[in-house]
């Protein structure tokens, strides 16, 4: 019996063999070798190999995706600005002394309303950037 009885049959460009040829070199393993372990690898890691695919496809917005993006970044800039200015004068009053906290107290919530608005607003734009990439949206 074959020691691997299993065949697979994969077109490939001229140039990503030879830089597979290259790597199963440097590596003084065959190139059938470098296939196999990068098989396991991948059913290994099948997080890491789904992002390291997902890395290497192109990803294109049409303009008006694009200005519905760059528009809802906009907005959330804004309530965290307001957010954090509102912050800053409660922090403010503070320290000159000020002691009428209902003022201060409905500063704080509608900052950490803004907040929180935002960070919902965060949250599910990552997923739908997560679903659409095929890799955790870290940045937002």
């Amino acid at each position: 019996m074959e020691r691997y009885p299993e065949r697979l049959f994969v077109r490939i460009a001229p140039e990503d063999k030879t830089g597979a040829q290259e790597v199963a070199d440097a590596l003084s393993i065959s190139l059938s070798d470098l296939v196999r372990s990068l098989v396991r690898l991948a059913a290994a890691e099948p997080d890491d190999a789904a992002r390291a695919v997902a890395a290497s496809r192109p990803i294109l917005l049409d303009t008006g995706c694009a200005l519905r993006m760059a528009r809802e970044l906009r907005k959330w800039g804004v309530h965290y600005n307001q957010g954090i200015h509102a912050l800053n004068t409660v922090a403010l009053r503070i320290r000159h002394g000020d002691r009428d906290f209902t003022d201060m107290l409905e500063a704080v919530e509608r900052a950490a309303a803004l907040l929180e608005e935002t960070e919902a607003a965060a949250r599910g734009m990552r997923s739908d950037m997560a679903t659409l990439t095929g890799r955790p949206a870290l940045f937002l």
